[in-house]
């Protein structure tokens, strides 16, 4: 009976020991890294994988935008950012930027970073969720331009960024099931399809 006791609690002293990194005692240490993986006129997503506690921090590298910091969730791996597009002397220009992307550790120490190269800013729009005939979308735009999201079925949505961040939700309704071709684009600009869906 002693001998059983003791070897529980053996197991259970056991099974509480991990290294401050979450991995157990001798196994690698977890890395944290950071990776562009998509990029598309102003919109940029990257995967932070590594982490397993909290406290860590992107800088995306436009101290003068609102989100130009984001927290970094442990589980999470995808985050994305819009940049504002910097404007040229002449009307409609815009001038190519360097940003240096950075991931913080809780100390505050920049542990990983990438560069990004951004063109041209436009907008950019993702597919959330699709609920029968509804669709869930977010989009990204330049604050105070006027944009148009066409839903694909001969209906648009006219609206104007009305916030720094540049980013929202929308949500539309379908009232036949089949496949639709979803756009955004500046108003009276050419059609930009992003991805097509398809609803019951």
């Amino acid at each position: 009976m002693k001998r059983l006791a003791l070897a529980l609690l053996l197991s259970i002293v056991l099974a509480g020991c991990t290294a401050p990194d979450g991995t157990a005692p001798g196994g690698p240490p977890l890395v944290a890294a950071l990776e562009i993986v998509a990029e598309e006129q102003g919109w940029v997503q990257v995967r932070i994988t590594g982490i397993s506690t909290s406290g860590y921090m992107l800088r995306w590298g436009d101290e003068d935008h609102p989100h130009a910091v984001t927290n970094v969730v442990p589980g999470d791996e995808l985050y994305a950012h819009f940049y504002q597009a910097v404007e040229g002397p002449s009307s409609g220009e815009q001038i190519p930027t360097e940003y240096s992307i950075s991931l913080l550790n809780p100390e505050g120490q920049v542990i990983a970073q990438e560069t990004v190269v951004v063109e041209r800013v436009d907008c950019h729009l993702s597919l959330l969720s699709v609920d029968g005939r509804l669709m869930t979308v977010r989009y990204w735009g330049r604050y105070g331009i006027d944009y148009s999201v066409s839903w694909g079925d001969g209906t648009a949505l006219h609206f104007t960024i009305s916030t720094q961040s540049g980013t929202g939700i929308l949500r539309h309704t379908y009232a036949n099931a089949g496949t639709y071709t979803v756009g955004m684009e500046e108003i009276w600009a050419f059609a930009q399809p992003f991805f097509t869906v398809t609803v019951e």
